[in-house]
């Protein structure tokens, strides 16, 4: 062996005897690193959380908040709030969420987050399984009455999936516990988290598509059915509706028209096109139903397909129509709704009055423009 190629070999040596203890370092610190740490605490909270070890749940989550700063989050609030109910340690529990509010919100939406795992999905899936445990817990906390509220209420908007029918619970037992606790440091929790209330009383538009049959009496006294499509435009709570109509009718008795004494005879078909407009405004609100008077007015043109006089193939008439009447509108979901509609006109032709009952009902959807009540 040459002196050239032990002075290469004594090289390698050298570099890997000095390069190890560096690698190695480096590794260790890789190891104590704060993400890393703060990864093997919540893998040991939820490995000691689905044994039941709460006390230990308890020292690791002590342990996690010790590494929480500025930067680095270890807990989601949620995750938080049910690791704290399930250790029962209702005082740090109810002191973060009195405190908690749109600063704390976006101070941790600006941190490093925890690495995915598995704790939220398993807390939250016990939570809700458990729920009567967690209820039981709080009743033996013997609690101030405001904390104990807000925390069942809290369980109740939680732990339950979200329709639009538990936001409407919600937010009346959020306005319940707001008005007994007018000071409430839970006030911004309850008002804008828990509670959800959207004013659709702004300006919007709808549409409806439906069936109608309608009588008319006096001169044009007929039967008629139809198709009816609306167009509704929303302003605060009046709804302007205008309606376009296709009639098809036949004629019940003989009608003169003309002036040479032509007879339109009895069992001929007449079809009407109409437009109408109204004004609604609702009178009664509930759950299953809103009422909304109208007035309104339109004009109608009639059509004679069929004259006896062979001369006149089609012969048409407009006809004025004044209208009073009703919408009963049945709500459905994602803002549609059966809207039923009666009303009664005055039609007025060659200065002769008659009578119009008109019904229809038809799938409508109404789009508001929405702004959510704190």
């Amino acid at each position: 062996m040459n002196k050239a190629m032990k002075r290469s070999i004594f090289t390698l040596v050298l570099l890997f005897t000095t390069a190890f203890p560096a690698f190695a370092q480096v590794e260790e610190e890789i190891q104590q690193s704060k993400a890393e740490r703060i990864a093997k605490g919540r893998a040991y909270l939820l490995e000691k959380f689905l044994d039941r070890d709460y006390d230990k749940v308890k020292e690791a989550k002590d342990y996690l908040l010790t590494l929480e700063d500025d930067n680095y989050a270890v807990f989601a609030p949620a995750e938080y709030w049910h690791v704290l109910l399930w250790t029962k340690e209702f005082d740090e529990l109810t002191s973060n969420m009195r405190a908690f509010d749109s600063t704390q919100f976006v101070a941790y939406k600006n941190k490093v987050k925890p690495q995915k795992d598995q704790l939220s999905e398993q807390v939250s899936r016990r939570s809700v399984e458990d729920e009567h445990l967690l209820r039981f817990n709080l009743q033996e906390a013997q609690l101030p009455d405001e904390d104990f509220d807000f925390l069942s209420l809290f369980l109740d908007w939680d732990l339950k999936p979200y329709t639009a029918e538990n936001q409407k619970e919600w937010n009346e037992k959020s306005d319940k516990f707001l008005e007994e606790f007018p000071n409430s440091d839970y006030e911004w929790f309850v008002r804008h988290l828990i509670r959800v209330k959207i004013d659709e009383d702004g300006s919007g538009w709808g549409m409806g598509f439906g069936a109608c049959s309608a009588l008319a009496t006096g001169k044009f006294q007929r039967p008629i059915i139809g198709l009816c499509w609306d167009v509704d435009f929303f302003i605060k709570k009046f709804d302007l509706c205008f309606s376009f109509n296709a009639l098809y009718s036949h004629t019940k008795v003989d009608q003169a028209y003309g002036s040479y004494g032509n007879v339109y005879e009895k069992g001929k078909e007449c079809d009407y096109l109409s437009l109408d407009a109204c004004l609604a405004y609702p009178v009664y609100e509930g759950k299953t139903v809103k009422v909304s008077p109208f007035l309104g007015a339109g004009w109608m043109q009639e059509y004679y397909a069929w004259a006896k006089n062979p001369q006149i193939k089609d012969l048409t008439k407009n006809l004025g129509v004044g209208h009073i009447g009703a919408f009963f509108d049945f709500p459905l979901k994602d803002r549609t709704f059966i809207r039923l509609k009666y009303d009664f006109g005055m039609t007025s032709i060659d200065h002769v009055f008659s009578q119009m009952h008109r019904v229809s009902v038809g799938w409508n959807m109404a789009i508001r423009k929405e702004k959510r009540v704190y």
